[in-house]
């Protein structure tokens, strides 16, 4: 075998090579934090923890201070809603 068409098969095989590197690294996503899983959760279920103490409780608790009831499920809402949000960045 000539000189010359050893040196493209070398070239070619390095070629290949860098090419199935490349498509393993876009092949693999990138994966999320280990902690939001469990902070995502964490937030979801808070929101409905609020939520129901506010409904049995009529609205004078778990945050006790605020001037109307109805806050109190509104700050669970958002907490949820945060929780659900951060279900599109989970990879």
């Amino acid at each position: 075998m000539p000189e010359s068409k050893k040196r493209k098969k070398v070239v070619e095989r390095r070629i290949a090579q860098q090419h199935a590197q490349e498509n393993r690294k876009a092949a693999a996503p990138e994966q999320s934090p280990r902690w939001w899983v469990p902070v995502m959760v964490g937030l979801a279920v808070l929101g409905l923890i609020i939520i129901v103490i506010a409904y049995i409780t009529g609205g004078r608790f778990p945050i006790p201070g605020l001037s109307n009831g109805n806050i109190n499920i509104f700050v669970g809402i958002g907490f949820m809603l945060v929780g659900f949000l951060m279900t599109m960045g989970w990879k």
